[in-house]
């Protein structure tokens, strides 16, 4: 039978099969962007648009990706926490700031990048959609918290 213990810990194993796939795409991302638009857009392997976009690739994945381990470590750490029922705690909503912070610098990287390749701009504008969105659900939680800790200190 289906319970929360069992849907955090495929959480917690999702994430890690993320972080597999990040560790991955580090090493063959660069091979992909330029499969991508040589088979699929026609693009002259070692052209100046190739190296252009392999530029603007590494210029804006790589710093991205550090932003996505940071949030896989958080967001791990956040889910062993839910995991014991250390759920209204600081630590929470220390990992859903970092979180948080993590989306805006990564939409701030991708709106940069959107510049020069319009996609970007999705990304970044998704990203940026995100981190509001933790940023709302840390402020519920911060509360939470706070809450929490005002009942402990009445009793």
């Amino acid at each position: 039978m289906w319970n929360r213990k069992r849907s955090v810990t495929l959480s917690i194993v999702v994430c890690f099969i993320f972080v597999g796939i990040l560790t991955a795409a580090l090493f063959l991302g660069p091979w992909f962007v330029k499969t991508w638009f040589t088979v699929y857009r026609g693009w002259a392997e070692n052209g100046e648009a190739m190296n252009n976009m392999l530029t603007l690739f590494v210029a804006c994945f790589y710093p991205c990706a550090a932003f996505a381990y940071a949030t896989l470590y958080s967001l791990i750490k956040l889910l062993f926490n839910i995991k014991k029922d250390e759920i209204f705690i600081n630590s929470n909503v220390k990992y859903l700031r970092r979180i948080s912070w993590c989306c805006f610098a990564v939409a701030v990287i991708t709106l940069i990048g959107g510049v020069f390749y319009l996609p970007f701009l999705f990304v970044a504008v998704a990203a940026a959609f995100v981190g509001l969105m933790l940023r709302i659900v840390k402020n519920v939680m911060q509360n939470a918290v706070a809450i929490s800790e005002e009942n402990e200190l009445t009793i």
